[in-house]
């Protein structure tokens, strides 16, 4: 695996993030640090395409679905207010109680560095996963299918997600399952694949190019719905660069695609523990690639990288977290 993030106090490397970075042109070619074809799991990543379904077979005309409810039928959201409402009213549309939902319990207002409020208690509403879950049984009404077990790898729903996976993402994108967080079937797949994959979604062609269309323009209307109002990578992204579209999965997975159909997916080795490498390796990678210009970082998104700065009890700077050098291969050529 490469390096691609290191930690550096004083004039030497501390600690190192490794991992693969690809960038997938429209052309098919690719441009990689790290082993492109690591298979991993994208985790909450995919939920676009785990989307594709519900989208591609009418259900946005059948419900009368909104772009705020299939951004959040895409989230991994914050459990914030707006969140709730949206996935409760969507609910309410299909003819589903809260209780139907198979994600687990969270308890509401997780924004980063906040405590969710005193009083607060756990539901189903504030799980991160649960407008994924609402989309799934939105999918499961459309089929005609029962709500019980939607979740499960051999229901209806989730054969129909399958399927759209494998015609969107490759005939293999199926083949290793695992089970998510939350209950619902998790799929590996080569990190080249995600890559891919999200040049589809930042200009969507092929079959399913209507519904991946209606999924991307969704998320970059309201990116606010797809994580949180403040402190979450792809959120920041998409608020700040026109056209782009993004998505964070579990254990240091990022992916994003742009207008042009180019696609970026990554995966930090040491996951979540290491959350802090993915800010640097992802703004790194697109300045390298042109899409950002380093003298003109809006502060919002500058608090994620490139160069992350910390200091002594005094206020003294004595370190930072910085891309590697190795992701400057993805600007030549």
């Amino acid at each position: 695996m490469a390096r691609l993030v290191e930690v550096i106090r004083g004039r030497i490397v501390e600690s190192v993030h490794a991992g693969v970075l690809v960038v997938s042109r429209p052309d098919g070619t690719i441009r990689s640090v790290g082993d492109p074809w690591l298979v991993t799991y994208p985790r909450s990543s995919l939920k676009p395409f785990q989307a594709l379904a519900l989208v591609a077979g009418g259900g946005i005309e059948r419900f009368g679905l909104t772009d705020e409810e299939l951004a959040v039928v895409c989230a991994s959201h914050a459990g914030e207010a707006p969140h709730l409402a949206i996935i409760a009213g969507l609910l309410q549309k299909i003819g589903a109680p809260p209780e139907a939902l198979r994600c687990g319990m969270a308890l509401p207002g997780r924004l980063p560095g906040a405590h969710p409020p005193a009083d607060a208690s756990p539901s189903a509403l504030a799980h991160n996963c649960s407008g994924k879950h609402a989309g799934m049984l939105a999918l499961a009404r459309l089929l005609d299918a029962p709500l019980e077990g939607y979740h499960r790898p051999d229901h209806p729903v989730q054969r129909a997600i399958r399927h759209a996976l494998q015609e969107t993402l490759g005939p293999d994108a199926t083949r290793v399952v695992g089970t998510d967080g939350c209950n619902a079937p998790a799929y590996a797949v080569p990190v080249a694949t995600m890559a891919r994959a999200f040049g589809l979604l930042g200009r969507p062609t092929g079959p399913f190019a209507g519904a991946l269309d209606r999924l991307s323009r969704a998320m970059r209307r309201h990116p606010e719905l797809v994580s949180g109002s403040s402190g979450f990578l792809d959120t920041t992204l998409m608020a700040a660069v026109p056209g782009l579209v993004a998505k964070r999965g579990a254990e240091g997975f990022f992916a994003l695609g742009l207008p042009d159909g180019t696609g970026l997916a990554l995966k930090v080795l040491d996951g979540d523990v290491a959350g802090r490498a993915v800010g640097p390796a992802t703004i790194g990678a697109l300045l390298a690639l042109g899409v950002l210009d380093d003298t003109s970082l809006p502060p919002k998104l500058a608090a994620f990288g490139p160069v992350l700065r910390f200091s002594d009890l005094e206020g003294a700077p004595v370190g930072a977290i910085r891309p590697a050098r190795t992701l400057r291969i993805l600007g030549n050529g």
